[in-house]
């Protein structure tokens, strides 16, 4: 075991908070509020469809003692990867304020805690970190995250996609939608050397609202039209893609009144509670889009009545109603 430094000894109260106490497992973790004064909450069983909770806690349980024993940017960028996945944002991101005081130049740990502050509605700290970040990546070749334990199923992270990608998640729902646009298109980029068409799918979603709702209508439809993927070359097997369906939806191909969907697809971030929300939001931009607003109304509501708090379309669906309906309740 690697002697622990002074300096990370220092820091033993933000690692405390990196594994929920027993009362806390037990109870419940509060994470905080939403933008509408919503209590956060994650529930001892909750999770994201990532894996089966046994399979989870018993990859947490490694990863804090690989983190513990040897505190690296791998073993920490991991820990909280695993305690993201459980619903513990707040820890999650304890973990990497940690580990940056001992790697302050990793941008590995900051493209991670940018995404936590993002789940946790700090979206100016998001910015923040993840602009330091992407300025670490300036002129590199795109990076690969260590993959977990062979037993724990999933691929490794480009860094480089998700750091923009949630760049632009930060400044959509900030309403700066120049910003937006360019960071889902510089993800985009990083998409394409992979040939990720489930990236690309989801970016050309994003880059499309970002540049419609900014009212840049012309670059917009360019966006729309440049799309020309099947859903089969999205899900092989067939399976519904809430932005697949959403770019079908804003492209005309598909009709508003037989939109709506809630079925769990059974694929990661993609449970009942993601594919209502995704599609509600989907819906809510169309009429949007459209000048109606009211119409939207029920679409948010329904986008932000789910039980999961950290997906993209509840948190996009809070900072617009902010927006469209001030003052006013889901």
């Amino acid at each position: 075991m690697i002697p622990r430094t002074l300096k990370f000894l220092a820091s033993a109260s933000l690692l405390m908070l990196a594994t929920p106490s027993l009362a806390t497992a037990q109870e419940g973790s509060f994470q905080g509020t939403s933008l509408l004064g919503q209590p956060m909450v994650t529930t001892p069983d909750r999770n994201v469809g990532v894996a089966a909770v046994a399979t989870l806690e018993r990859a947490a349980k490694d990863a804090k003692a690989a983190y513990e024993s040897n505190m690296t940017v791998d073993t920490a960028t991991w820990y909280g990867r695993i305690l993201f996945y459980q619903g513990y944002v707040r820890e999650s991101a304890a973990v990497y304020e940690t580990a940056l005081k001992r790697f302050p130049n990793s941008g590995k740990l900051m493209r991670h805690l940018a995404h936590r502050h993002f789940s946790l509605r700090q979206f100016d700290k998001s910015v923040e970190v993840g602009l330091k970040a992407a300025k670490i990546y300036e002129g590199q070749p795109l990076e690969r995250e260590k993959p977990g334990p062979d037993y724990f199923p999933g691929s490794p992270d480009v860094v480089q996609y998700y750091l923009y990608y949630h760049l632009g998640q930060a400044y959509f729902a900030k309403h700066d939608y120049d910003n937006a646009a360019k960071w889902f298109a510089k993800s985009a980029e990083a998409a394409a050397f992979n040939h990720d068409v489930e990236a690309r799918t989801a970016n050309s979603y994003w880059e499309y609202l970002s540049l419609a709702r900014g009212g840049n209508l012309r670059a917009a439809q360019k966006v729309l039209d440049e799309y020309d993927l099947t859903l089969f070359e999205v899900q092989p097997d067939g399976s519904p893609d809430t932005y697949f369906d959403g770019i079908q939806l804003f492209k005309g191909n598909r009709s508003p009144k037989s939109f709506f969907s809630a079925e769990d697809t059974g694929r990661a971030f993609a449970t009942a509670d993601g594919v209502a929300a995704s599609t509600a939001y989907s819906l809510a931009n169309y009429y949007i889009l459209m000048g109606e607003a009211e119409k939207a109304k029920p679409w948010l509501q329904r986008s932000i009545n789910v039980d999961s708090w950290s997906y993209f379309a509840r948190v996009q669906a809070e900072a617009d109603w902010l927006l469209l309906f001030p003052g006013e309740k889901p």
